[in-house]
């Protein structure tokens, strides 16, 4: 994910956001978290775990990982993209708001994870779609499957795929 933010500004606010918690932001949690900010695209937990080995020398597990992880997601900091099995850091600067639902972008050539606000009116209308053809919406998260500008001109993807 392209930073739009210092990832030092995002971890500043990634831990004041969650002082005094119940559950605190602890190091290793900053630490996961600060690793997918720098990694520029999404991971899966063992990609994570090897940054995260490398990066701060520590010895993670699975099993650890995963509920570090799941913290960080129910805290909104994470979101786990369901299409790639990988895990994205959520800009904490960047919130949904009344007229915009947040979803993401993600380039099939190169990995890159882009947060994109769209206008909720579009997705009450695509619900209305879907309601009349028969199914009900259970899930309003998009993951758009998308080509970056930067591997569509330098890659030649065809982007019809």
């Amino acid at each position: 994910m392209q930073d739009d933010h210092p990832t030092a500004d995002w971890q500043s606010k990634a831990s004041q956001a969650y002082a005094g918690a119940d559950i605190p932001m602890t190091p290793k949690r900053l630490e996961v978290y600060t690793t997918l900010l720098r990694a520029g695209q999404a991971l899966s937990a063992y990609e994570l775990i090897d940054r995260v080995n490398l990066n701060f020398s520590r010895q993670l597990t699975p099993i650890s990982i995963y509920r570090m992880l799941e913290f960080l997601e129910q805290k909104h900091l994470v979101r786990k993209l369901k299409s790639a099995g990988k895990y994205v850091a959520i800009n904490p600067t960047t919130q949904a708001t009344d007229q915009q639902v947040l979803q993401f972008l993600i380039c099939r050539e190169c990995g890159d994870v882009k947060e994109l606000g769209i206008d909720q009116r579009i997705l009450v209308e695509l619900k209305a779609c879907i309601d009349s053809s028969g199914f009900q919406l259970k899930n309003w998260e998009l993951e758009l499957d998308c080509v970056c500008t930067n591997c569509s001109t330098h890659c030649g993807a065809d982007t019809r795929k």
